[in-house]
């Protein structure tokens, strides 16, 4: 995918001190009941042309960090590998266990006796050939609960003051939704500098 801007719109936005962001549909519940804070899987400084490309491999992680607006998410433990459909991970020990398990659903349990904590999702993306980690989900997840993940292929673009990805954020109201899947190279996005708006050229 491809971000275009002109002299202006970047203009507007380093003196704003806002950052192009993006976010990913993913659908998820614990046990069963929805829950959908919002998470900016991305954050950036824009260039004139901007690349963005990621694979669909996720990350699991859990956090202490409280999911309240404008928090950052700090990842305190995380899965090395990526996660296979159907497998169960497990935080227990402070740590990830993984069971298998059949299923159609990221799935993350939580084993861990006490403590607070929000498991979730996350994603390498490459902005400009810089690849980054961040969480593109989270959710709170009690003591023998267990977490669902389905990430989908709609991406939201838009102007925030979120400094960096993994940035507890309000939903945006002036997103321009897109589909695109992983490896596409053929969708492009410019940027209305009247309107502070983003829009699909292709």
């Amino acid at each position: 995918m491809e971000i275009q801007f002109d002299n202006t719109g970047l203009s507007q936005i380093y003196a704003a001190d806002q950052a192009v962001t993006l976010t990913r549909q993913v659908d998820r519940a614990v046990d069963a009941v929805a829950a959908q804070p919002a998470i900016a899987w991305q954050a950036f400084a824009p260039l004139q042309m901007n690349t963005v490309s990621w694979t669909d491999q996720y990350f699991c992680f859990a956090t202490t960090t409280p999911l309240v607006m404008g928090a950052v998410i700090k990842m305190n433990a995380q899965y090395a590998s990526p996660m296979q459909i159907g497998s169960v991970y497990q935080f227990t020990d402070g740590q990830f266990v993984v069971h298998q398990q059949s299923g159609t659903s990221y799935v993350v349990a939580n084993a861990m006796p006490s403590g607070c904590y929000a498991l979730g999702l996350a994603q390498y993306a490459t902005i400009n050939s810089v690849s980054m980690l961040a969480p593109c989900c989270a959710v709170p997840v009690l003591s023998n609960e267990t977490a669902y993940f389905n990430p989908g292929n709609l991406i939201a673009i838009f102007l925030s003051s979120s400094a960096s990805g993994g940035t507890v954020i309000p939903p945006p109201t002036n997103a321009l939704n897109v589909v695109v899947k992983p490896g596409d190279t053929a969708t492009t996005i410019a940027f209305n500098d009247q309107t502070n708006m983003f829009y699909a050229i292709s």
